[in-house]
């Protein structure tokens, strides 16, 4: 079963698990605008909040660099796990 099964399932595991990621992320900053008063999202809103545009992207880059990152590692882990593809 390992032989067959883990190895043609793996595209879509590893597909699933890039779309939870990116879903995953926007939901995280999300709760954080809504109800924390620490954080990214907060640090965002709170930027925006007071017109201060460089807060404001300062704190989207950041979270466009955290989602660059997520994405190189799965993209990474795809390459490594399907070479044979």
């Amino acid at each position: 079963m390992r032989k067959v099964a883990l190895p043609a399932a793996a595209p879509s595991i590893l597909s699933g698990l890039r779309i939870a990621t990116s879903i995953g992320i926007v939901l995280i900053v999300a709760a954080e605008m809504i109800g924390a008063k620490e954080g990214l999202g907060a640090f965002t809103l709170a930027a925006g909040n007071l017109m201060a545009v460089d807060g404001s992207m300062a704190g989207v880059v950041v979270i466009a660099a955290i989602g660059v990152g997520f994405a190189a590692l799965i993209g990474a882990a795809e390459r490594r796990l399907l070479r044979w593809r």
